[in-house]
């Protein structure tokens, strides 16, 4: 009866998959790297150049968002979904693309939709209603995209526009309400926080960008698409007027985040129009994005709850500056060929001490 009890008790679910996710992409991404350039054999699957970036987005992001997202959950559907998690790893990490990872990330994916969709869906406004179907979608993707290394690179361009469309409104939902304490503090008002309209003129360029896509039509209207998202997000970032909270550097890094956010979703429209974008518009979107926001709120996340204060922590900056750094030398390294593999092994560095260090802050506010 006990046992039971404490299986049907609720927790948060990011007190498990924020420490988790941080582990996991502390290791896989050097560890992915060495076995792409066959430094070490004995993880097979992670040799593939595919799987590099879909457990940074399957793996790493996927549990991420389920932190975020899920709120208190019963302890019993976290340890189900946390066991499917770990053994779509471990067939990655043995078998690479496979159905069998397929099979156990679905049965994740599945408890994630299961969770969330149906909440959002209930939401009022169209903007808050419209993360039922990305999560939905993450959750479509997560399932099929590791089944084989072709289906994942044709879902890949899928899977970073959806990315880009959740970062774009989870991102500004945690920037606005964080802005306004700030100038609530100086006994100020923020109006238009969240500014809606701009919110919703990039989510609609972004869904129709990404409808183009699925549709494989009019590639220069998807660019053009991306391209005004992208602008959008920019607006959006000097409207906040980011020049005034250089104080904080928690908010700094959160802008950080959404600057890397912006440039990787214009890139992802201009490589219609310029192919050396293509070199870029990937990693800005994982890196410089995807990476930085990722450390930022899991971090502030914490250190509020505990602190009541995001600056209580200054290794959780360290954490974040780390991110930053990570992502400028993987950005340079396609553009500065001779320094290529310095730049790569510094990019790999960066990223695992960042969340080496983030992972040292969950600890400490555990």
């Amino acid at each position: 009866m006990t046992e039971t009890k404490s299986l049907n008790k609720k927790i948060q679910a990011r007190q498990w998959l924020f420490p988790l996710a941080s582990l996991y992409a502390m290791l896989v991404l050097p560890l992915s790297v060495v076995s792409m350039l066959g430094q070490i054999h004995w993880l097979p699957g992670l040799a593939n150049p595919h799987v590099h970036a879909h457990e940074l987005i399957f793996g790493v992001a996927f549990l991420v968002i389920c932190g975020y997202l899920l709120g208190n959950v019963e302890r019993k559907k976290l340890l189900w979904l946390t066991a499917c998690w770990l053994l779509a790893r471990i067939s990655f990490w043995l078998l690479g693309f496979h159905p069998l990872g397929s099979l156990f990330a679905a049965g994740a994916a599945f408890m994630l939709a299961q969770q969330v969709v149906p909440a959002f869906w209930r939401a009022s406004k169209w903007q808050n209603r419209s993360v039922a179907p990305m999560v939905a979608l993450v959750g479509l993707l997560t399932a099929v995209a590791g089944a084989d290394a072709s289906v994942f690179a044709a879902l890949l361009p899928h899977a970073l526009i959806v990315l880009s469309a959740l970062m774009f409104f989870m991102g500004g939902r945690v920037i606005a309400p964080v802005l306004a304490s700030f100038w609530l503090q100086q006994n100020v008002r923020m109006g238009n926080r969240v500014q809606p309209n701009v919110e919703g003129a990039g989510l609609v360029a972004l869904a129709l960008g990404f409808l183009l896509q699925v549709l494989d039509v009019l590639p220069v209207i998807k660019g053009l698409l991306l391209l005004l998202a992208g602008g959008i997000i920019a607006v959006r970032i000097l409207r906040w007027q980011p020049w005034l909270y250089r104080s904080r550097p928690d908010i700094l890094f959160l802008f950080a985040g959404y600057c890397g956010l912006a440039l990787g979703v214009f890139l992802l429209g201009l490589r219609e129009f310029v192919p050396v974008a293509q070199l870029l518009a990937t990693h800005a979107v994982t890196v410089a994005a995807l990476g930085v926001l990722m450390v930022t709120i899991m971090a502030r996340v914490t250190v509020v709850k505990l602190y009541k204060d995001a600056n209580a922590l200054k290794s959780s900056h360290v954490a974040s500056g780390l991110l930053v750094l990570a992502a400028i030398a993987r950005l340079l390294a396609p553009l500065l060929p001779a320094a290529y593999m310095p730049l790569l092994h510094s990019a790999m560095l960066c990223w695992s001490l960042g969340f080496a260090v983030l992972l040292s802050v969950l600890w400490r506010c555990r």
